[in-house]
């Protein structure tokens, strides 16, 4: 009788079984849904290591096995930005619907084969409270005693903070936020609900960034959702955003001015309505960005966070005036793929924004994982985004990749100047022309 296979060290202390039972959990999961490849991938690395052949795992033997691909053909990079995008998907299941799971599969950053962990869950659901129900959690042992004296309210009051400050789960559901705020303004007007809703559809418009179209779209949308209610400060807010975006984008000096000379009275007039609403102070940030006033665009996106933590325009917004402003890992920090943010019906622009991040701060493979992530969950697509994917794949030496996108972008929008647009939105030349200079390197014609 043939000896069983001998499982990886990784797999030490778990069952076969239980490990199997796990990966079905995982590949079943709404957060694997419509990721084929990933799924195939996961699979292919855990019966691997299940086999005892964990140390084997490369990515020739996945680009082989998997993908039915030869490494000389560029698939070794596609395998590490499927890592890269495995690692995330991996990350988003467990803080999730895989949060209890007995076991937990993570895929380490430098390498490929997979690693068991042990997630203790105690038997009595109610022994981790909820925290925002934690004031109303009965003290056990020796705190009612600590609690008598002043020395132990102090070390209650420590522990209450500690457990409320630390959540277990990222608040990402704001459906009921959303809901309120709905209530809220139906309460106030009819009126002033049609505007909100035109202006969030509007809002879906402000990406991507470079295309003239959607601005004017988005922005004759504000102007109709101020018509309806002129001092909707959202609107507002969203108006300053997208005529600050055609004013960056104008064909010459005049019609820049113009823009900006609108764009800045819709932005103060948000301001001054909702002093507080991080959108509006956005909205003046973008204006003095537009207006190539840097230094007091990064300050006041900084205002708007510290205003609105989740609210997606803002940080989107934001990532943007960090990333063209060299601020690399604060673009990067407020357009993380983990970040809690309330996007309510947008796409994920910030997906495309952290790549553009990871690509400045040299993690090419981040970037270019980041893009396909973007364009897999239905983010905003244009030339920008074959235009820095390409750049990535130059990077790390795929130069096939990179010319065939880069071939794909000529085709596509045969008038689009990756030149032209770049310089309009980077303050500093030498970030564009890093990017341009890895284009060219991939076969894109000098100048363009």
């Amino acid at each position: 009788m043939p000896d069983e296979p001998k499982l990886d060290d990784s797999a030490a202390g778990f069952t076969e079984g239980s490990i199997k039972a796990e990966l079905k959990r995982v590949l079943e999961s709404a957060a694997f849904n419509n990721v084929d490849r990933l799924k195939a991938f996961l699979s292919y690395v855990v019966k691997e290591s299940l086999a005892g052949r964990g140390d084997l795992i490369a990515g020739k033997t996945i680009a082989h096995d998997v993908y039915g691909r030869a490494s000389v053909d560029g698939s070794d990079s596609i395998v590490r930005v499927d890592a890269g995008r495995l690692r995330r998907k991996l990350s988003e299941f467990y803080e999730n619907e895989g949060f209890d799971n007995p076991i937990r599969i993570h895929i380490d950053s430098g390498g490929y084969a997979p690693r068991f962990e042990s997630k203790e869950i105690e038997n009595d659901p109610q022994a981790r409270p909820d925290v925002h129900q934690i004031t109303k959690v009965r003290p056990q042992g020796a705190l009612p005693w600590l609690l008598a004296s002043g020395f132990g309210a102090a070390v209650g009051a420590v522990l209450i903070y500690w457990q409320m400050s630390s959540p277990e789960r990222p608040a990402t559901d704001f459906s009921a936020r959303n809901q309120s705020e709905r209530s809220a303004l139906a309460e106030k007007s009819t009126a002033t609900l049609q505007a909100a809703n035109l202006a969030e559809q509007a809002s879906g418009l402000l990406f991507p960034i470079a295309n003239v179209k959607y601005q004017k779209l988005a922005t004759s949308m504000y102007r109709e959702a101020i018509q309806i209610d002129p001092n909707f400060p959202d609107a507002l807010a969203g108006a300053a955003h997208s005529l600050g975006t055609l004013a960056l984008l104008a064909p010459d000096a005049d019609t820049r001015m113009t823009l900006l000379g609108e764009a800045q009275g819709y932005a103060q007039k948000a301001a001054n309505l909702a002093p507080l609403s991080g959108w509006a102070q956005s909205a003046v940030a973008w204006v003095a960005f537009a207006s190539g006033e840097y230094e007091r665009a990064v300050d006041i996106s900084r205002r708007a966070i510290s205003l609105d933590e989740v609210d997606s325009k803002t940080l989107d917004f934001s990532g943007v005036i960090f990333g063209m402003t060299g601020h690399f890992a604060e673009s990067a920090k407020v357009s993380d793929p983990s970040r809690s943010r309330n996007s309510k019906t947008r796409g994920p622009a910030h997906l495309n924004i952290y790549g553009v991040a990871s690509f400045h701060l040299g993690n090419y493979e981040e970037a270019i994982s980041a893009i396909d992530e973007a364009v897999t969950q239905g983010g905003p697509v244009s030339a920008l985004t074959l235009v820095f994917k390409a750049a990535a794949l130059q990077a790390i030496g795929d130069k096939i990749s990179a010319a065939a996108l880069l071939e794909q972008l000529q085709t596509t929008w045969p008038d689009f100047s990756p030149r032209n647009v770049l310089e309009r939105f980077y303050q500093h030349p030498q970030h564009s022309e890093d990017l341009l200079g890895l284009l060219q390197e991939a076969g894109w014609p000098a100048g363009h």
